[in-house]
């Protein structure tokens, strides 16, 4: 395999990811982190059979490579709008030899208007928005921290208008906005079917919620599964090890 990152380029890191895949990042950019590997081992469970994969705001595109080991027969059209994150996703298919599977494509997901519908629409929007805290200079790291341009509401509009019939929609989120995302499926008639809930520590609230639905009802009342993340200890569950293990990513 070709490696795309240059001798001389400081300016970036070429990590392992798991399943075989590696990802370039910026060292002083927007990072991966466990939100990414939670988003897309939460999209694999929701849709394990599905073909057809829509990204929205995919960054320089880990949650897309995650889910192209995961669901090795799908293919994906991953959208950001950012630049730098726009061509480090580019850079990022060719490294991992994707470009057969998936296509990226440059747009604000708001004005996004494909003429394809998805199997598995998924995201994790920025958590924080505009006024809540300091905008980062770094432009890329800003786009992925605050909701420059729309939060969950503007991901699921746009979802709902890419999905199939029977598709489904998993988001990842903050998990201290809960009653603003479910407000937003309501608002959207977008059908709740399921809230993965992450603990971060035993009698901690959630760190991250992972919002599942889709256009047809699902199971009524919405069940909401809880993950622990880490002990009290600060070592890994048992259930985080296995999810790590199923995704390939080090434990």
């Amino acid at each position: 395999m070709m490696n795309l990152l240059p001798a001389d380029d400081e300016s970036l890191d070429d990590l392992a990811l798991g399943l075989g895949l590696r990802v370039l990042q910026r060292r002083r950019g927007h990072r991966s982190a466990t939100d990414d590997v939670l988003a897309a081992w939460s999209a694999q469970q929701t849709r394990p059979e599905a073909k057809s994969v829509l990204d929205l705001g995919c960054g320089h595109g880990t949650v897309t490579l995650l889910l192209s080991g995961l669901l090795p027969e799908a293919e994906f059209v991953s959208v950001e709008v950012q630049e730098v994150s726009y061509a480090l996703l580019q850079r990022n298919i060719v490294l991992n030899e994707l470009a057969h599977r998936v296509r990226g494509v440059r747009c604000d997901l708001r004005e996004l208007a494909l003429e394809q519908k998805f199997d598995l629409v998924t995201g994790t929007p920025p958590f924080m928005p505009l006024g809540s805290g300091v905008l980062p200079k770094d432009e890329q790291r800003a786009a992925g921290r605050f909701e420059l341009r729309g939060g969950i509401e503007a991901y699921l509009e746009t979802a709902k208008e890419h999905l199939a019939p029977e598709g489904s929609v998993s988001i990842l989120m903050d998990g201290a906005q809960d009653r603003r995302c479910r407000e937003a499926f309501e608002r959207l008639r977008l059908h709740l079917h399921q809230v993965r809930v992450f603990d971060p520590r035993p009698g901690r609230p959630s760190r991250y919620r992972c919002y599942i639905g889709g256009l047809e009802p699902g199971p009524v009342p919405v069940s909401e599964p809880h993950l622990l993340i880490r002990e009290e200890d600060g070592s890994y569950s048992g259930a985080m090890v296995a999810l790590r293990q199923q995704v390939g990513v080090e434990v």
